[in-house]
């Protein structure tokens, strides 16, 4: 079997069309990739991308490829999720991303999940003890990290924004 393709970019900030765009070149010279992973904002960070970023999530244009992002914060990310996190198949402990439309995945949190063989793990948000729902994570999520960083295996790779973010492909290409 062949190691995924995995395509990583930082912040989007709701420039979709763009960020598509840029995908579609890369996965001509380089591709086929099997999932992007964004880290970073992800939302747009002023108004006037705010049309052409429900464009996408309302299904008006089409994703390419399963995106799954951190990153949770910007103009129109309360009004999105919300909805996201109200849906009826939403519910429950769900690490593996909460589906905001067709190909894109919310990873809210923290969480752990098996991603086309390799082990994922991440942090999302910024620190708050204030109760907001959206672009932070709570020391509950920093406790799961804790407890998963003790159970035996290897992380492939470790999501967190703002800060960082690490691959560890540990003896995963020999």
């Amino acid at each position: 079997m062949a190691p995924p393709r995995i395509l990583v970019c930082g912040d989007v900030n709701g420039r979709l069309t763009q960020l598509y765009k840029r995908v579609s070149t890369v996965n001509k010279s380089a591709g086929p990739f099997d999932v992007l992973l964004c880290v970073g904002q992800f939302f747009p960070d002023s108004p006037e991308n705010n049309e052409e970023f429900l464009d996408y999530i309302q299904g008006r244009s089409q994703i390419s490829i399963p995106t799954y992002f951190i990153g949770d914060y910007g103009i129109g990310a309360p009004k999105v999720l919300s909805v996201v996190s109200n849906d009826p198949k939403s519910q429950g402990f769900k690490m593996d991303g909460l589906r905001v439309c067709d190909n894109l995945f919310w990873l809210k949190g923290s969480g752990k999940f098996t991603l086309h063989g390799l082990s994922v793990v991440y942090l999302s948000g910024r620190h708050s003890l204030s109760g907001q729902l959206y672009g932070t994570y709570s020391p509950d999520d920093v406790d799961a990290l804790r407890a998963w960083a003790e159970e035996p295996g290897v992380v492939d790779l470790f999501l967190r924004y703002p800060l960082f973010l690490v691959m560890l492909f540990l003896g995963f290409f020999d």
